[in-house]
């Protein structure tokens, strides 16, 4: 076959079109890509059995639903959701949960606003509250507090306490709660093997000091924990790539990996 009907034939050209569109895919999603054959990261560290704080979690599959911050948003969502994450901050002298991303975009909706249409709506949802401002002082009035929604909403087993202060996280270990260390920023496919060492042995260290449940931290963090921490369950999240062959892969991958315990991806 010569070149010019090769073009022409318009099967070749379906393939060529194929092709195409499969490359398109991976470089706009090149990120998840590289996640989908990760590297080998570093053979300085080996993988770290670590104790961990062993309480349990209720979940009927890991497909959870970032940034639940307004009950409005449950109305949206499928009642076969399996959990709902929220951000949330304590006010010590009100003594109630703020829901809202940013520290700079404060908002008035309390938990309780939430826990109540996500108790009529979603009953068997859990809940992971990424716990933005947890400290040694905040820890046990939050607590408290906390612990009284569990029983009032139902939720033994269904909470996850998450926090980047592992320290503080130990008084919800204590008290029976799933919790997770949310593990500093660092991208492995962008920094160099130094800075991947100084990773491993941060996050090793400080498990090993304040034992979490779970390690939580963003998609292309998962190769990395799941190889050096393989007995702790993770928690991660990424944007929706509809329409994507590779987005459908990893999400395969994902759901097929029992080390991954939930997936967050956005509601819209």
């Amino acid at each position: 076959m010569t070149i010019k009907s090769f073009f022409s034939n318009k099967y070749s050209f379906s393939v060529i079109i194929l092709l195409s569109l499969i490359g398109l895919d991976i470089l706009l999603h090149k990120g998840i890509t590289r996640v989908i054959i990760p590297t080998g990261f570093t053979e300085a560290r080996q993988p770290q059995h670590i104790p961990r704080c062993e309480n349990e979690l209720y979940s009927s599959n890991k497909d959870w639903v970032k940034a639940i911050n307004n009950p409005q948003l449950i109305s949206y969502l499928p009642k076969e959701t399996p959990g709902i994450e929220m951000d949330v901050y304590f006010d010590m002298e009100k003594n109630v949960f703020y829901a809202y991303h940013d520290s700079s975009q404060m908002s008035g909706i309390t938990l309780d606003s939430i826990l109540k249409i996500k108790n009529d709506m979603l009953p068997n949802a859990s809940v992971w509250l990424d716990y933005k401002n947890l400290d040694s002082v905040n820890s046990a009035p939050s607590l408290k507090y906390i612990n009284q929604r569990r029983s009032n909403y139902n939720l033994n087993n269904k909470i996850i306490i998450e926090s980047s202060n592992a320290k503080a996280l130990q008084n919800f270990c204590d008290a029976g709660y799933f919790t997770s260390y949310y593990v500093p920023f660092h991208n492995p496919y962008k920094e160099e093997e130094k800075q991947t060492i100084s990773f491993i042995d941060s996050v090793a260290g400080m498990v090993k000091s304040f034992p979490p449940s779970a390690l939580s931290g963003y998609y292309f963090q998962y190769p990395l924990l799941k190889k050096f921490f393989p007995n702790y369950p993770l928690l991660i999240w990424a944007d929706k790539s509809t329409l994507s062959a590779v987005g459908y892969l990893f999400k395969y991958q994902v759901n097929k990996d029992s080390a991954v315990r939930v997936f967050l991806t956005p509601a819209e």
